[in-house]
């Protein structure tokens, strides 16, 4: 109904008005003349508040099949009564009161002018109606124009989509995802995730791994698969939430995903007086939901969402991007997805390149390929999809020449896999210390998919000064080291493949020696490792290098006297058909830290090593030929590691007692090289008299006992090494069965001795293992009998010493 906008007092004075008159009186005047009008306005408002509430009741009980009330509607009826009695109470009774509203009627006492009859009567010079009630009637009015706004505001409010919301929403939004069917690890957890579902007391479920491992991808398809849900779920709503990766505050984060969920559930423009949190928390207090989380952060609670766990019949299910969300976030159940096999990634290649006959032909191509991305089905859908465009061998070499490349370039970072990746690795890399990003930045100069040994790689940090140590102990550093492994392991940057190892994984590994050291320009770090690289290093990298890692690169050869003052580690290991380094090579090499040589053919080191004098760490382990140390050896003052295990050097060098900084020694020890004379009651000593000033300095020590099968000779060690047992922090004795190797050929012939030492053949990262060599021979032999520590006292964190093979039921002795 049109109805006519409401009489406002003008300002100018009416017709007929004398000379004379205050302003103030003619405005008032306005006002009494408006009033009858306006009242009548107000009342035909009032009206049509009243059938418009009654016809969106009327509505909802039509409709109660499909809609309900919701918090609005209790909003707006209190509203609604509560005008309604202002109406009554302000308005028409001060209007009955005044003057009257029928007929006949009159108003206060001593005023005989009916209501319709207002505007004649405020007209006229001297008019005796100017009492007090004309005031009063000139301030009804304005109270009446202000309260019809408020009316129609009202008015406008009251429509059926805002007082009431769908009973039965969709349950499930469907979203994009890749079918699992041709993944069937990803298929298993997706059956299990849809089983625990089942279970009332399975309320909080964490799905996590490393990026781009596919777990968005399963939460996808089991939100998909709830479009059909079996009926014993009964599920009311399955809401999908994308965690905002954006939004640093916590405040902000909430806000975000509550708005989602508003919106999701068809709450948006209703208020609550408990805000957002408790409008969420009464929609979904007696419903059935399922709500999936892309993403979350260990800063926020659910609970400040408004998901409640007296939400009885609510399920959560996370995936977990955030490491530390796991110690902050209580749950029922939890899924670690792996990365996929060589043989699931491929499944997943070919499904996507959509070509047998094109995949068969090439490949050995395609595994190539394969294996460059790590197993993460994000990578590996993105590169597959884009060499399914182009399905030329050309193109597909071209691809996997960059993919093996150790720093991969921009248009390869561009696909949205890797850059997925990098945006995960940079996440990572942000939560670390500049300390630790320097130890993730060394784990990558081992080659890819190279197993690391913990312990060698702790020293090597702590020679380069990455640990946080203020008492320089090897106990402190290993303490230290395991806590920076630990939040790498957390951080998904590396990974343990056993109790002493760990690795890094393919993709992360490029990505890190793609970003320069903190604190350093960039090429500072020049890595050539791997059987098809060439070893060898121009004049200008040499002389740039900071780190060089030249691991199994089928080195022959090195530089005379290459320019490297700057050079503070060189990894040399794995070249066996190293023999020679010249005279001069370490001449100019005064802040090399770290110098790892095992594995290597050589036979002598040049006099040139007593210019190292900032050397921490000395590996010449499993060099088989070497035979003595150089007599310039005794120049390293800062010396703190000394491996020669696997050497042929058979009794310990007097020359290490002037290694005054010397704190970790492995030695083998035959007896037969140190004690020629066959008749047992000859004096022999494993520690010189010149040496056990060095041993009481010693916080490690590890002893490989070769040929050593005489009980006495196990116990006379013992007796030598207990003198020292409250100064050594750790003491390990390996025994060495030779004699169960000869059939694999392990073992090679001292010349003029007749003395058989142990030549492992075994992978290059265990070769290097400090811990416990008969873990290598465990690996050597296949089941067989294996070497294993017969001796070992002390604790520490790393766990050298510590048995980590041999044969059921044997026991190992430990001095406590």
């Amino acid at each position: 109904m049109s109805v006519p906008p409401p009489v406002r007092p003008s300002v100018s004075a009416a017709d007929g008005i004398s000379e004379g008159c205050f302003p103030y009186i003619n405005h008032r005047r306005r006002h009494v003349i408006d009033l009858p009008r306006n009242f009548e306005m107000l009342k035909d408002e009032v009206d049509i508040l009243r059938e418009r509430w009654k016809d969106v009741d009327d509505c909802i009980s039509r409709q109660s099949a499909t809609r309900q009330k919701n918090d609005n509607y209790a909003a707006r009826h209190n509203t609604l009564r509560r005008i309604l009695k202002y109406y009554q109470e302000n308005i028409v009774n001060r209007c009955k009161k005044l003057v009257g509203l029928e007929s006949g009627a009159n108003g206060e006492a001593g005023n005989q002018i009916q209501f319709h009859e207002l505007s004649a009567a405020s007209i006229g010079r001297k008019n005796k109606f100017y009492t007090p009630t004309f005031y009063k009637l000139a301030r009804l009015d304005r109270d009446v124009l202000k309260f019809m706004t408020e009316v129609t505001n009202l008015e406008n409010k009251i429509t059926l989509e805002l007082v009431t919301s769908q009973i039965n929403p969709e349950i499930v939004v469907r979203q994009s995802a890749q079918e699992l069917t041709h993944v069937p690890s990803h298929q298993a957890v997706l059956e299990s995730l849809e089983h625990c579902l089942f279970y009332p007391g399975c309320k909080r479920i964490i799905i996590r791994g490393e990026p781009q491992v596919g777990k968005t991808n399963i939460l996808r398809n089991l939100n998909n698969s709830l479009v059909r849900c079996a009926p014993a779920l009964e599920l009311d709503y399955v809401i999908w939430v994308n965690f905002p990766t954006n939004l640093p505050k916590p405040e902000d984060i909430i806000t975000d995903i509550q708005e989602k969920i508003i919106q999701r559930l068809d709450l948006t423009g209703q208020n609550s007086a408990s805000g957002k949190k408790g409008l969420i928390s009464r929609a979904l207090r007696r419903k059935s939901y399922l709500l999936l989380f892309d993403g979350f952060s260990s800063s926020i609670e659910l609970e400040d969402v408004g998901i409640s766990e007296e939400h009885t019949h609510g399920k959560v299910i996370i995936e977990a991007r955030d490491p530390y969300l796991l110690g902050n976030f209580p749950f029922d159940k939890e899924f670690k997805l792996e990365r996929l096999t060589h043989h699931d990634s491929r499944k997943l290649f070919d499904k996507i390149i959509d070509d047998e006959t094109f995949c068969e032909q090439n490949t050995v191509l395609a595994d190539l390929i394969v294996k460059e991305l790590g197993g993460l089905p994000g990578v590996i859908a993105s590169i597959a999809g884009q060499l399914k465009i182009n399905k030329r061998v050309q193109y597909w070499e071209g691809v996997i020449q960059r993919l093996t490349a150790d720093i991969w370039d921009n248009n390869l970072l561009g696909l949205a896999g890797l850059a997925g990746v990098k945006l995960a690795f940079d996440t990572a890399y942000s939560k670390l210390k500049e300390n630790d990003r320097k130890c993730i930045h060394y784990a990558a100069l081992f080659p890819k998919e190279f197993t690391i040994p913990i312990d060698i790689l702790v020293e090597c940090w702590k020679a380069e000064e990455f640990l946080w140590c203020p008492i320089p102990t090897f106990s402190h550093a290993r303490r230290e080291g395991e806590c920076v492994l630990n939040q790498m392991t957390e951080l998904n940057l590396l990974e343990r493949c056993s109790e002493h190892h760990v690795k890094m994984p393919i993709i992360y590994r490029r990505l890190a020696l793609e970003t320069p050291f903190p604190g350093e320009k960039s090429a500072t770090s020049f890595v050539r490792s791997g059987p098809e690289i060439d070893g060898h290093l121009k004049d200008q990298e040499w002389e740039m290098a900071r780190r060089v890692s030249l691991i199994r690169s089928q080195l022959e050869e090195l530089p005379a006297s290459p320019k490297c003052e700057g050079i503070s580690t060189l990894f040399l290991q794995l070249n066996p058909n190293l023999r020679i380094i010249e005279e001069l090579f370490f001449t100019r090499m005064q802040n090399l830290r770290v110098l790892d040589l095992h594995s290597t053919g050589i036979k002598l080191l040049p006099p040139s090593i007593g210019h190292l004098t900032s050397l921490r760490s000395l590996y010449l382990n499993n060099c088989c030929d070497l035979t003595v140390l150089p007599p310039e050896i005794v120049e390293l003052k800062t010396l703190e590691v000394l491996d020669i295990r696997g050497t042929s050097i058979h009794c310990l060098p007097e020359e290490i007692s002037s290694l005054f900084g010397l704190r970790c020694l492995r030695f083998s020890f035959v007896l037969e090289a140190c004690n020629p004379n066959p008749e047992p009651e000859r004096s022999w000593l494993i520690f010189s008299p010149g040496t056990t000033d060095m041993l009481k300095k010693l916080e490690e020590l590890t002893i490989v006992l070769v040929n050593g099968s005489n009980d006495g000779i196990v116990d006379r060690i013992k007796a030598e090494v207990l003198a020292f047992k409250n100064k050594i922090n750790q003491f390990s004795l390996i025994h060495h069965r030779p004699s169960q190797l000869l059939d694999q050929g392990n073992l090679v012939q001292l010349r003029g001795k007749g003395i058989n030492l142990p030549n492992p053949s075994v992978p290059p990262s265990h070769v290097h293992d400090p811990t416990t060599e008969a873990s290598l021979r465990s690996q050597t032999n296949e089941g067989g009998a294996v070497d294993r520590p017969i001796f070992s006292a002390g604790t520490s964190a790393s766990g050298i010493g510590t048995s980590t093979s041999g044969t059921a039921g044997e026991a190992e002795q430990v001095i406590e």
